[in-house]
Formats: C-alpha cells, structure tokens, sequence
C-alpha cells in the first residue's frame, strides 16, 4: 500500500492508531483485497481493547515526525483535511463495522457543505467514532470513550486533586473538599438575583419547588444563593438530582447547572453517579458519564463507589477511575482485579490502561493468567500493546449488550429507587404497567412495585391504587402490600 508501514509496538497508543487507520483507508481507496482490509480492521479492533483515543493535529504532527508512522500520517492528514474533519475521537466500544464504515466515508468524495459529514455518520449508525468539526457542536460522549475535559476552578487541580499516596486522608482533605462533603474554595458565589425570593422566604419557596420536582426553580433559586452555609442547607441529595435530571430536560440549561454541581462538591458528583447507574437511555448515559468526568468531586465518589457490593455500580466507578488518569486510583483498581465478578476485573484492567505507568502496568500483570479469557486478553492487548496481535478471542460483549440484559434491567430498577425525581418515578412506572405476560417482564413489574414504593410515595400512590386492580394476581398482591406500607 504505497509504502505505508505498520509501527513498531513501543509507539504511542495513537500513533499506532494513525498508521492502522490510514492503512485501511488506503486499502479502501485501492480496492486492495477484501481479506487484506479485514485484516486491518481486525487489527483496529485489536487496538480498541486497549482504550478509547482522540487524533487531532497534534497526534498526526508527532506521527508525522516519526519515520514508521510518517506515511500514515500524511494519508490521513489529507483525507481529514478534505473533509474539514480537525479531530476524530474512538471509543473502546467501537465496532468492526463502524470502522468500515468510517472509512467508507473518509475515502468518499467531499459534500460540498460544510460539516455534511456529521449527518452521514449519523445516518449510517457510527455512534462510538465521534468526528470533529469547526463550528458544529460535538455528539455526546460515547460510554467507551474519554470524555471531554471540562474547565474546573483554579483552586482544583486538573488531575483530580487527589495525591500519589493511599492513605485514610488522601480523597477528601488534597482534593479540596473539606469534611461537610463541600469544595473548599468553590470560588466567587453568584450574585443574588435582585427579584426573586428574599433570603428569609427562600428556603420554603426552594422546598415547595423540590417537593413538585420543578428542577428549574431548584437551578434558578440555587443560582441566587451567595451565602455558602445556605448554599449547602438547600442543595440537598433531592435538589441535586432534580438538577441532574435538567441536565436530560433542558440541554441549554447545561452551564448554570454545571456550576452548581462543581459548587456543591462531594453530595453533587454523587447525585451524578447515582443517576448515572440508574439511566436506561444510551444517550442519557453518555451526558451524565461526560459530566461526572468532568466533576472534580468525582474522584472521591467513584472511590467510594468501588466498594459496592453490586458490580455494575463497581464498573461504573472503576470507568471514572480511568477517566481521572490518576495514579492515586491504582490501589482501588488493582483490588477490582480480584473482584469475582468478571465484568468488574475487565473494567479495571481496562481503567489501568487509561492510566498508564509502570505501576499500572505492573498491577495488570497479575492478570495475565486470570482463567476468563476477556481479563487475560485485556490485558495482554495493554501491557503489550502488540499491533500485529491476533483477534482476541471471546471478545466480550459490549457494554451496551450487557445493559438490556435482565440481571442489568433488575438492578436499574434497584437504582431508580434512590432517585427521587419525576423522571425516574416514571420509569419506574413505565415498567411496572408493562402487560407483557412473559416471566421476565413479569419479575420486572413486582420489582419496579417495590421501587416505587420504596422510594416514590406519596406520589406513586395512585399508580400502586390502579396496580391493586390488575389482573395478574401477583401484580395484584405486590400493589396491595406496597400500599399497606409492609
């Protein structure tokens, strides 16, 4: 192919990737022979398995300067160029076929419009390959993908805050959140609105508007607040998840509740986190991933998180570690590799390999001999990082598969539970109306029963009152318990 050279497997995780993908791309334009082209797409996906990788100018100039990389660099340069493409994000979840798809594309002749391109990646279904585009704002963030690095306060450091060292301290006190669960220094409070409440009848208005679930009144009020002992007597665990869910509702909304979350430190990464287990939508999941990424507080949370006995939360939380680059994740990390449950050693091994250094790498050699073939293969593909690797075998199944499983639906329900907002009162709802005669479907039902009464009463009465009178006797049974409050 022109003299395109595969690197060599000390390169950087991205470089590789320029030169994988501009092979590829040059087989694709040259009609090279389909089992050649599967070959490079085998190896892209090999690639994938170590993590998620942004290519922008700055990686094609380091390929670039690099002789085994420079050709592929050049290829893709051009083809991004015509495109008026300036970066591409991948995430690990990316498919072989969206790598053809992609490709497709690219070696495709150019819209005449400007940014066309981001339509037919949309239309053709390449949700993990995010391509950037002056000017046109950026798709969510994929759950296998980094996500965008937001601005956080001068006083927080951009790596999380957290230090090397392991100790009982070393979440909370360096991270600059002090003991109440508040950020330190949350910077210069907003300014108070000149006709809204007064301070003296705020606190019942706020708590009417908590009550009803009106999330924007809860921003609006919150927003107002200068006074930081006030600040943190209003913004309770209720108040933070209805600003979450407007973070769903009301996209334009997303700054100001933003602010708040980075403001209310510790309780407000928390309210993410627990929404983040408990979504259902794929699109919902990857904003409340992007935003508790870009969470200061959420270092300290995911930590804590990594001691839940349940595993899907335990993945979630380890995905964050990853995020963080922190090196202070690793001993958390580095315990998830014993956990039992084989999804939870992968997300870890995983999260290693975003971190990187010898330490991480050190601690994913004692998994090179796990008995799963996805843990060992993981990590093998990371410690490695061998281009020219054959197909991992048993490739696990993506996230996303995982979620619509029925063990993963039951444990959402669990979740939604905690989460006291109309959005989640009517998922909860959603489910346990379904008249699907299926035991599943059924066991998920007498579940969301139980939620609803767990953690939505008084407002879930009615629907409990109407599920008295279904027709299936064990619907029946559920509803009358949950009402009699037993």
């Amino acid at each position: 192919m022109r003299g395109l050279e595969y690197p060599e497997r000390h390169l950087r995780l991205e470089i590789v990737y320029v030169a994988a993908l501009a092979l590829l791309l040059e087989q694709l334009r040259e009609c090279a022979p389909t089992t050649d082209m599967l070959n490079s797409v085998q190896r892209l996906s090999t690639l994938a398995h170590v993590g998620s990788v942004t290519i922008d100018a700055a990686t094609l100039a380091e390929a670039a300067a690099i002789d085994a990389t420079a050709d592929g660099a050049a290829v893709l340069r051009d083809l991004l160029d015509r495109h008026g493409i300036v970066g591409i994000d991948i995430a690990s979840t990316v498919t072989d076929t969206e790598f053809l798809k992609l490709g497709g594309l690219l070696v495709g002749t150019p819209s005449a419009v400007p940014g066309a391109i981001l339509e037919s990646v949309d239309a053709m279904g390449i949700w993990n390959i995010r391509l950037r585009v002056p000017g046109r704002a950026l798709r969510p963030t994929p759950a296998g993908m980094r996500a965008l690095a937001d601005v956080v306060p001068h006083d927080v450091s951009h790596d999380g805050g957290l230090p090397d060292s392991s100790g009982d301290d070393d979440a909370r006190i360096d991270a600059g959140i002090d003991a109440g669960g508040m950020l330190a220094r949350p910077g210069a409070p907003a300014p108070a609105s000149a006709t809204g409440p007064s301070p003296v009848e705020r606190p019942a208005a706020f708590a009417q508007a908590v009550e009803r679930g009106d999330g924007m009144v809860v921003c609006q009020q919150l927003s107002a607040v200068g006074d930081a002992a006030l600040f943190e007597r209003m913004a309770t665990p209720d108040a933070l998840q209805l600003l979450v869910d407007l973070l769903l509702d009301a996209p334009d909304s997303h700054d100001a509740v933003h602010r708040l979350l980075i403001r209310a430190g510790l309780p407000g990464a928390r309210a993410v986190f627990e929404q983040l287990i408990a979504v259902t939508e794929l699109a919902d999941r990857r904003v409340l991933y992007d935003v508790a990424a870009s969470l200061p507080a959420t270092m300290v949370v995911a930590r804590q998180y990594a001691h839940d006995p349940t595993w899907y939360v335990v993945r979630n939380a380890a995905g964050l570690l990853g995020e963080s680059r922190n090196q202070a994740a690793i001993v958390d990390l580095a315990r998830l590799l014993r956990h039992p449950d084989t999804r939870v050693r992968v997300a870890a091994v995983v999260a290693l390999g975003q971190i990187g250094g010898p330490a991480a790498m050190a601690r994913l050699e004692s998994v090179l001999f796990d008995s799963v073939p996805d843990v060992r293969n993981r990590a093998l593909s990371i410690v490695f990082a061998a281009p020219d690797a054959d197909p991992l075998v048993d490739r696990m199944t993506l996230a996303i598969q995982e979620e619509r499983a029925f063990e993963y639906q039951l444990e959402i329900i669990a979740a939604l539970s905690h989460v006291h907002t109309p959005r989640a009162r009517r998922k909860l709802v959603e489910y346990a109306t379904n008249t699907s005669r299926s035991p599943d479907d059924l066991e998920l039902r007498l579940a969301a029963i139980g939620a609803l009464a767990a953690g939505h009463r008084p407002a879930a009465d009615s629907t409990l009152r109407a599920l008295a009178a279904d027709e299936q006797a064990e619907v029946r049974e559920r509803a009358t318990v949950a009402l009699q409050g037993r």
